[in-house]
Protein backbone atom coordinates (compact mmCIF):
# COMPACT_ATOMS: atom_id res chain seq x y z
CA UNK A 1 0.00 0.00 0.00
CA UNK A 2 1.15 3.49 -0.78
CA UNK A 3 1.95 6.32 1.74
CA UNK A 4 -0.66 8.26 0.95
CA UNK A 5 -2.95 5.30 0.71
CA UNK A 6 -2.28 5.12 4.48
CA UNK A 7 -2.71 8.67 5.02
CA UNK A 8 -6.38 8.85 3.77
CA UNK A 9 -7.36 5.48 5.67
CA UNK A 10 -6.17 7.21 8.74
CA UNK A 11 -7.85 9.87 8.24
CA UNK A 12 -11.45 8.48 7.40
CA UNK A 13 -11.17 6.32 10.58
CA UNK A 14 -10.09 9.69 13.25
CA UNK A 15 -12.51 12.65 11.35
CA UNK A 16 -13.07 14.67 14.86
CA UNK A 17 -9.67 15.30 15.20
CA UNK A 18 -8.09 18.13 13.33
CA UNK A 19 -4.80 19.88 14.02
CA UNK A 20 -4.51 23.51 15.18
CA UNK A 21 -1.19 25.62 14.32
CA UNK A 22 -0.13 28.41 16.65
CA UNK A 23 -1.79 30.97 14.40
CA UNK A 24 -5.16 29.47 14.78
CA UNK A 25 -5.18 29.95 18.80
CA UNK A 26 -7.44 32.56 19.98
CA UNK A 27 -7.81 33.36 23.83
CA UNK A 28 -11.20 33.12 25.68
CA UNK A 29 -12.45 36.49 26.52
CA UNK A 30 -14.84 37.42 29.06
CA UNK A 31 -17.86 39.38 26.95
CA UNK A 32 -19.26 41.49 29.81
CA UNK A 33 -21.21 43.98 28.40
CA UNK A 34 -22.30 48.25 29.24
CA UNK A 35 -24.92 47.44 31.48
CA UNK A 36 -23.38 44.90 33.78
CA UNK A 37 -20.70 46.56 33.63
CA UNK A 38 -22.31 49.41 34.71
CA UNK A 39 -24.07 47.87 37.61
CA UNK A 40 -20.69 45.62 39.15
CA UNK A 41 -19.15 49.29 39.51
CA UNK A 42 -21.53 50.71 41.42
CA UNK A 43 -22.60 48.27 44.12
CA UNK A 44 -19.24 47.28 44.38
CA UNK A 45 -17.42 50.58 43.79
CA UNK A 46 -19.15 53.22 43.85
CA UNK A 47 -21.97 53.58 46.88
CA UNK A 48 -18.62 51.89 49.15
CA UNK A 49 -16.72 54.72 48.16
CA UNK A 50 -19.58 56.99 49.26
CA UNK A 51 -20.31 54.99 52.09
CA UNK A 52 -17.02 55.34 53.92
CA UNK A 53 -16.40 59.01 52.58
CA UNK A 54 -19.64 59.72 54.80
CA UNK A 55 -18.63 57.57 57.74
CA UNK A 56 -15.61 58.70 57.98
CA UNK A 57 -16.24 62.08 59.11
CA UNK A 58 -17.62 60.53 62.37
CA UNK A 59 -15.15 57.64 62.57
CA UNK A 60 -11.53 58.34 64.49
CA UNK A 61 -9.05 57.71 61.76
CA UNK A 62 -9.93 60.40 59.33
CA UNK A 63 -6.91 62.35 60.27
CA UNK A 64 -4.47 59.36 59.42
CA UNK A 65 -3.02 60.46 55.79
CA UNK A 66 -0.21 58.45 53.82
CA UNK A 67 3.01 60.56 53.68
CA UNK A 68 4.21 63.27 50.59
CA UNK A 69 0.44 62.84 49.30
CA UNK A 70 -1.84 63.40 52.42
CA UNK A 71 -4.33 61.21 51.11
CA UNK A 72 -6.70 59.95 53.96
CA UNK A 73 -5.38 56.39 54.86
CA UNK A 74 -8.77 55.04 55.07
CA UNK A 75 -9.69 55.89 52.01
CA UNK A 76 -7.09 55.07 50.29
CA UNK A 77 -7.76 51.49 51.20
CA UNK A 78 -11.26 51.48 50.42
CA UNK A 79 -10.80 52.82 47.00
CA UNK A 80 -8.42 50.36 46.14
CA UNK A 81 -10.41 47.18 47.43
CA UNK A 82 -13.44 48.38 45.99
CA UNK A 83 -11.15 48.17 42.50
CA UNK A 84 -9.66 44.78 43.14
CA UNK A 85 -13.45 43.36 44.09
CA UNK A 86 -14.79 45.24 40.64
CA UNK A 87 -12.05 43.86 38.63
CA UNK A 88 -12.71 40.38 39.93
CA UNK A 89 -16.19 40.55 39.21
CA UNK A 90 -15.99 40.86 35.78
CA UNK A 91 -13.32 38.90 35.35
CA UNK A 92 -10.76 40.51 34.81
CA UNK A 93 -8.67 37.93 37.46
CA UNK A 94 -9.88 34.55 38.77
CA UNK A 95 -8.79 33.20 42.05
CA UNK A 96 -8.78 29.09 42.17
CA UNK A 97 -7.07 26.13 44.34
CA UNK A 98 -4.40 26.87 41.67
CA UNK A 99 -3.40 30.00 42.42
CA UNK A 100 -4.38 33.91 41.00
CA UNK A 101 -4.64 34.04 36.98
CA UNK A 102 -5.42 37.10 34.65
CA UNK A 103 -8.26 36.60 32.23
CA UNK A 104 -9.49 38.20 29.49
CA UNK A 105 -12.50 41.02 29.33
CA UNK A 106 -14.20 42.97 27.19
CA UNK A 107 -12.98 46.34 26.04
CA UNK A 108 -16.07 48.09 26.84
CA UNK A 109 -15.83 46.09 30.16
CA UNK A 110 -12.55 47.96 31.04
CA UNK A 111 -13.33 51.35 29.61
CA UNK A 112 -16.31 51.40 32.22
CA UNK A 113 -14.37 50.47 35.07
CA UNK A 114 -11.14 53.02 33.71
CA UNK A 115 -13.52 56.09 33.52
CA UNK A 116 -15.68 55.32 36.61
CA UNK A 117 -12.63 54.86 39.29
CA UNK A 118 -11.13 58.29 37.33
CA UNK A 119 -14.29 60.27 37.91
CA UNK A 120 -14.22 59.07 41.56
CA UNK A 121 -10.99 60.09 41.76
CA UNK A 122 -10.97 63.82 39.85
CA UNK A 123 -14.74 64.69 41.12
CA UNK A 124 -13.28 65.83 44.38
CA UNK A 125 -11.56 68.21 43.34
CA UNK A 126 -13.94 69.43 40.45
CA UNK A 127 -16.53 70.09 43.47
CA UNK A 128 -13.79 71.41 45.72
CA UNK A 129 -13.61 74.13 43.09
CA UNK A 130 -17.23 74.72 41.87
CA UNK A 131 -18.80 74.23 45.54
CA UNK A 132 -16.20 75.61 48.06
CA UNK A 133 -17.40 78.25 49.91
CA UNK A 134 -15.58 81.58 50.49
CA UNK A 135 -13.40 82.26 53.48
CA UNK A 136 -14.11 84.47 56.20
CA UNK A 137 -13.19 85.21 59.59
CA UNK A 138 -15.77 84.71 62.08
CA UNK A 139 -15.92 85.06 65.96
CA UNK A 140 -12.60 86.72 68.27
CA UNK A 141 -12.85 84.61 71.18
CA UNK A 142 -11.28 85.25 74.85
CA UNK A 143 -10.41 82.49 77.36
CA UNK A 144 -12.41 83.27 80.21
CA UNK A 145 -9.20 83.81 82.30
CA UNK A 146 -8.32 86.22 79.23
CA UNK A 147 -4.92 84.85 78.43
CA UNK A 148 -5.47 83.31 75.06
CA UNK A 149 -7.71 84.59 72.10
CA UNK A 150 -8.89 82.54 69.55
CA UNK A 151 -9.76 83.00 66.09
CA UNK A 152 -12.44 81.56 64.20
CA UNK A 153 -11.93 81.08 60.37
CA UNK A 154 -15.04 80.02 58.18
CA UNK A 155 -15.42 78.22 55.05
CA UNK A 156 -17.72 75.58 53.17
CA UNK A 157 -15.22 72.58 51.97
CA UNK A 158 -15.52 69.07 51.21
CA UNK A 159 -12.36 68.36 52.40
CA UNK A 160 -10.11 69.36 55.29
CA UNK A 161 -7.44 72.25 54.48
CA UNK A 162 -4.47 72.88 55.94
CA UNK A 163 -3.50 76.56 55.93
CA UNK A 164 -1.48 79.40 56.95
CA UNK A 165 -2.56 82.68 58.63
CA UNK A 166 -0.28 85.84 58.63
CA UNK A 167 -1.46 88.06 62.00
CA UNK A 168 -0.78 91.37 62.67
CA UNK A 169 -1.72 93.16 65.80
CA UNK A 170 -2.21 96.83 65.95
CA UNK A 171 -2.86 99.78 69.01
CA UNK A 172 -4.20 102.63 68.24
CA UNK A 173 -2.63 101.98 64.49
CA UNK A 174 0.58 101.24 65.55
CA UNK A 175 2.24 97.84 64.86
CA UNK A 176 3.03 95.93 67.85
CA UNK A 177 3.32 92.73 66.96
CA UNK A 178 3.12 89.86 64.25
CA UNK A 179 3.66 86.17 63.57
CA UNK A 180 2.39 83.43 61.09
CA UNK A 181 0.03 80.36 62.40
CA UNK A 182 -0.89 77.22 60.67
CA UNK A 183 -4.45 76.16 60.93
CA UNK A 184 -6.48 73.11 59.38
CA UNK A 185 -10.16 73.71 58.51
CA UNK A 186 -12.24 70.83 59.27
CA UNK A 187 -14.73 70.07 56.49
CA UNK A 188 -17.29 68.30 59.55
CA UNK A 189 -17.75 71.58 60.55
CA UNK A 190 -16.82 74.18 58.37
CA UNK A 191 -14.02 76.04 60.41
CA UNK A 192 -11.08 76.39 61.69
CA UNK A 193 -9.50 78.04 64.76
CA UNK A 194 -6.17 80.29 65.24
CA UNK A 195 -5.14 81.08 68.89
CA UNK A 196 -2.29 83.29 70.18
CA UNK A 197 -1.48 84.41 73.18
CA UNK A 198 -2.16 87.92 74.63
CA UNK A 199 0.82 88.00 76.64
CA UNK A 200 2.63 87.76 73.21
CA UNK A 201 1.68 90.92 71.77
CA UNK A 202 0.39 92.56 74.89
CA UNK A 203 1.88 96.25 75.15
CA UNK A 204 -0.10 99.01 77.38
CA UNK A 205 -3.92 99.29 78.57
CA UNK A 206 -6.45 99.46 75.90
CA UNK A 207 -7.93 101.38 77.87
CA UNK A 208 -9.51 104.17 78.48
CA UNK A 209 -8.90 104.86 74.55
CA UNK A 210 -5.47 102.53 73.05
CA UNK A 211 -7.89 99.66 71.49
CA UNK A 212 -6.02 97.05 69.81
CA UNK A 213 -6.69 95.38 66.04
CA UNK A 214 -6.48 92.31 64.17
CA UNK A 215 -5.44 91.57 61.21
CA UNK A 216 -5.55 88.53 59.57
CA UNK A 217 -4.26 87.68 56.02
CA UNK A 218 -4.99 84.20 54.45
CA UNK A 219 -4.46 83.28 50.86
CA UNK A 220 -4.13 86.90 50.22
CA UNK A 221 -7.52 88.19 51.56
CA UNK A 222 -6.78 90.57 54.38
CA UNK A 223 -9.90 91.06 57.52
CA UNK A 224 -9.89 93.04 60.37
CA UNK A 225 -11.48 92.45 63.58
CA UNK A 226 -11.12 95.02 66.75
CA UNK A 227 -10.19 92.97 69.86
CA UNK A 228 -12.05 95.63 72.56
CA UNK A 229 -15.56 94.16 72.18
CA UNK A 230 -15.54 90.77 72.52
CA UNK A 231 -17.72 89.47 75.56
CA UNK A 232 -15.67 87.46 78.56
CA UNK A 233 -18.37 86.09 80.96
CA UNK A 234 -17.86 84.83 84.38
CA UNK A 235 -20.66 83.39 86.39
CA UNK A 236 -22.20 86.70 88.14
CA UNK A 237 -20.19 89.65 85.71
CA UNK A 238 -19.25 89.89 81.61
CA UNK A 239 -16.07 91.62 80.44
CA UNK A 240 -14.97 93.20 77.22
CA UNK A 241 -11.87 92.77 75.28
CA UNK A 242 -11.04 96.16 76.51
CA UNK A 243 -10.93 95.03 79.91
CA UNK A 244 -9.12 92.17 79.17
CA UNK A 245 -5.86 93.89 77.21
CA UNK A 246 -5.81 96.59 80.01
CA UNK A 247 -3.56 95.20 82.98
CA UNK A 248 -1.39 97.62 83.92
CA UNK A 249 -2.38 99.43 87.42
CA UNK A 250 -2.16 103.34 87.29
CA UNK A 251 -4.40 104.06 90.27
CA UNK A 252 -3.53 103.27 92.98
CA UNK A 253 -4.89 104.68 96.85
CA UNK A 254 -4.66 103.87 100.63
CA UNK A 255 -7.16 104.53 103.98
CA UNK A 256 -6.60 103.74 107.50
CA UNK A 257 -9.95 104.22 109.42
CA UNK A 258 -9.81 104.43 113.31
CA UNK A 259 -11.73 102.27 115.19
CA UNK A 260 -12.95 104.56 118.01
CA UNK A 261 -15.52 103.04 120.23
CA UNK A 262 -16.30 102.59 124.64
CA UNK A 263 -14.95 99.05 124.95
CA UNK A 264 -14.10 98.35 128.50
CA UNK A 265 -11.89 96.05 127.72
CA UNK A 266 -9.54 97.93 125.75
CA UNK A 267 -9.66 101.63 126.59
CA UNK A 268 -8.23 102.35 129.86
CA UNK A 269 -8.07 105.61 132.19
CA UNK A 270 -11.34 107.84 132.31
CA UNK A 271 -11.82 107.67 128.40
CA UNK A 272 -15.38 107.38 127.25
CA UNK A 273 -14.26 106.46 123.70
CA UNK A 274 -10.87 105.26 122.68
CA UNK A 275 -8.92 103.90 119.16
CA UNK A 276 -9.33 100.08 119.72
CA UNK A 277 -7.77 99.16 115.81
CA UNK A 278 -7.85 100.44 112.61
CA UNK A 279 -9.84 99.15 109.44
CA UNK A 280 -6.90 99.51 106.45
CA UNK A 281 -8.19 99.18 103.04
CA UNK A 282 -6.73 99.36 99.26
CA UNK A 283 -7.35 100.93 95.48
CA UNK A 284 -6.00 99.66 93.03
CA UNK A 285 -6.96 99.87 88.97
CA UNK A 286 -7.05 101.88 86.35
CA UNK A 287 -6.92 105.92 86.96
CA UNK A 288 -9.77 107.77 84.80
CA UNK A 289 -8.99 110.88 86.55
CA UNK A 290 -12.50 110.07 88.79
CA UNK A 291 -12.00 109.96 93.07
CA UNK A 292 -11.26 106.27 93.08
CA UNK A 293 -9.37 104.38 90.11
CA UNK A 294 -11.66 101.78 88.16
CA UNK A 295 -11.32 98.18 88.59
CA UNK A 296 -9.28 96.04 86.48
CA UNK A 297 -10.18 92.26 86.57
CA UNK A 298 -7.66 91.11 84.70
CA UNK A 299 -4.71 92.83 86.23
CA UNK A 300 -2.12 90.34 87.85
CA UNK A 301 -0.31 92.17 90.87
CA UNK A 302 1.24 92.23 94.64
CA UNK A 303 -0.02 94.72 97.26
CA UNK A 304 2.25 96.00 100.35
CA UNK A 305 0.66 97.62 102.82
CA UNK A 306 2.18 99.07 105.85
CA UNK A 307 1.05 101.37 108.87
CA UNK A 308 3.73 103.75 110.37
CA UNK A 309 4.04 104.90 113.19
CA UNK A 310 6.14 107.92 112.91
CA UNK A 311 9.32 105.76 112.47
CA UNK A 312 8.40 102.59 113.41
CA UNK A 313 6.44 100.15 111.98
CA UNK A 314 2.67 99.53 113.33
CA UNK A 315 1.39 97.06 111.16
CA UNK A 316 3.30 95.11 108.22
CA UNK A 317 0.50 93.56 106.05
CA UNK A 318 1.21 90.51 104.55
CA UNK A 319 2.22 90.78 100.84
CA UNK A 320 -0.67 90.24 98.89
CA UNK A 321 -0.98 88.74 95.38
CA UNK A 322 -3.55 89.17 93.12
CA UNK A 323 -4.39 87.23 89.77
CA UNK A 324 -8.02 87.70 87.96
CA UNK A 325 -9.49 89.03 90.73
CA UNK A 326 -8.32 86.34 92.94
CA UNK A 327 -6.38 87.90 95.84
CA UNK A 328 -4.46 85.44 98.60
CA UNK A 329 -2.13 86.17 101.76
CA UNK A 330 -0.23 84.46 104.88
CA UNK A 331 -2.98 84.97 107.45
CA UNK A 332 -0.53 84.39 110.08
CA UNK A 333 -3.26 81.89 111.85
CA UNK A 334 -6.37 84.26 111.51
CA UNK A 335 -4.39 87.75 112.68
CA UNK A 336 -5.04 88.83 108.81
CA UNK A 337 -8.31 87.28 108.20
CA UNK A 338 -9.05 84.32 106.24
CA UNK A 339 -6.33 84.97 103.66
CA UNK A 340 -8.19 85.21 100.50
CA UNK A 341 -10.40 87.22 98.79
CA UNK A 342 -11.66 88.87 95.91
CA UNK A 343 -10.09 92.24 94.37
CA UNK A 344 -11.17 94.00 90.99
CA UNK A 345 -14.54 92.08 90.60
CA UNK A 346 -16.94 94.46 91.72
CA UNK A 347 -14.90 97.23 92.63
CA UNK A 348 -11.73 98.98 92.70
CA UNK A 349 -11.56 98.48 96.58
CA UNK A 350 -9.91 95.89 98.93
CA UNK A 351 -10.62 95.34 102.98
CA UNK A 352 -7.13 94.36 104.51
CA UNK A 353 -8.87 92.10 107.37
CA UNK A 354 -8.09 91.90 110.58
CA UNK A 355 -8.42 88.95 113.99
CA UNK A 356 -11.34 91.01 115.11
CA UNK A 357 -14.95 91.41 113.77
CA UNK A 358 -17.14 94.45 114.32
CA UNK A 359 -20.93 94.80 112.85
CA UNK A 360 -19.99 98.30 112.07
CA UNK A 361 -16.25 98.97 111.39
CA UNK A 362 -15.99 95.09 109.92
CA UNK A 363 -12.84 93.20 110.40
CA UNK A 364 -9.89 95.26 111.90
CA UNK A 365 -6.39 95.34 113.35
CA UNK A 366 -6.86 96.00 117.37
CA UNK A 367 -4.18 98.12 118.94
CA UNK A 368 -3.50 95.86 121.45
CA UNK A 369 -1.64 93.71 118.21
CA UNK A 370 0.06 96.98 116.99
CA UNK A 371 3.94 96.57 117.04
CA UNK A 372 4.81 99.70 118.16
CA UNK A 373 3.43 101.51 120.73
CA UNK A 374 0.21 102.80 119.69
CA UNK A 375 0.67 106.22 121.20
CA UNK A 376 -0.88 109.49 120.11
CA UNK A 377 0.50 111.23 117.11
CA UNK A 378 1.41 111.25 113.46
CA UNK A 379 0.77 107.62 111.38
CA UNK A 380 1.43 106.79 107.68
CA UNK A 381 -0.47 104.35 105.66
CA UNK A 382 1.37 103.24 102.44
CA UNK A 383 -0.03 101.05 100.14
CA UNK A 384 2.22 99.82 97.36
CA UNK A 385 1.47 97.93 93.87
CA UNK A 386 4.25 95.75 91.97
CA UNK A 387 4.20 94.78 88.75
CA UNK A 388 7.22 93.33 87.36
CA UNK A 389 9.94 96.00 87.54
CA UNK A 390 7.04 98.59 88.11
CA UNK A 391 6.02 100.03 91.30
CA UNK A 392 2.82 102.84 92.48
CA UNK A 393 1.95 103.58 95.63
CA UNK A 394 0.22 105.84 97.58
CA UNK A 395 0.65 107.68 101.05
CA UNK A 396 -1.84 108.87 103.07
CA UNK A 397 -1.05 110.35 107.06
CA UNK A 398 -3.55 110.53 110.12
CA UNK A 399 -3.09 112.19 113.27
CA UNK A 400 -3.90 110.56 116.91
CA UNK A 401 -5.08 112.52 118.97
CA UNK A 402 -7.76 112.85 122.31
CA UNK A 403 -10.04 116.01 123.37
CA UNK A 404 -12.30 116.02 126.50
CA UNK A 405 -11.86 111.72 127.51
CA UNK A 406 -12.64 111.03 123.30
CA UNK A 407 -10.03 109.34 121.43
CA UNK A 408 -9.69 111.11 117.57
CA UNK A 409 -8.63 109.63 114.45
CA UNK A 410 -8.92 112.19 111.78
CA UNK A 411 -6.93 112.17 108.20
CA UNK A 412 -4.30 114.97 107.58
CA UNK A 413 -2.39 116.47 104.60
CA UNK A 414 0.78 115.72 105.96
CA UNK A 415 2.30 115.46 109.68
Amino acid sequence: MSEGGLLEKAAEQNPSQTVLSADDYTPQTSNVGVGEALKTVALFGIIPVLIARILLVYLPGDELTIPVIGTPLVMAVVFLSSLAVVLWRLGVFSISSSGFALSGTSAVASSVVAISYTMMLILPLILGALLEGELSVGQVEYSEDGESITIKVLQNTISDRDMEASIVILQSGQQVWSSTANFSIDSGKGEGEITILVGDFYSTNALPDSPYTLELTIDGDSSTRDLTYSQITWDTTQWTGADALSRDITGVEGLASGVVKEDPDRCSGDADNCLVGVVMSGWSGLDTGADKPARMPFADYTVEAVLMEGNDVAIAYPTISVSNTEASWDSKGGIFGTGSGTWGEYGSEFAMEGSVFDATFGKYVPRDEFDSAGDYGCYSFTVTVTQGESQISDTSYYDYSTSNSNDIWEAVSVC
